[in-house]
């Protein structure tokens, strides 16, 4: 199970997210729980690495070409 908040904030001075993910996983038989805990945050990451990957070329879309909001 993984739960995702997202919270507003000002960070080095210009207007930000901060994303916060936590999660509780089963460790697989076969597997520690070191290892499944280095799988997990890897894979989370990961995810959040795409996540502002594509926040960010949004933002300079935004700045470059306004999006219509009629």
């Amino acid at each position: 199970m993984s739960t995702v908040t997202v919270h507003p904030e000002v960070i080095d001075g210009r207007p930000g997210t901060l994303v916060i993910e936590s999660f509780v996983v089963d460790v697989p038989e076969g597997n520690t729980k070191d290892e499944t805990c280095f799988f997990v945050e890897a894979l989370i990451k990961c995810n959040l690495k795409s996540l502002a990957d594509v926040s960010e070329r949004l933002a300079v879309q935004d700045r470059v070409e306004p999006l219509d909001r009629d």
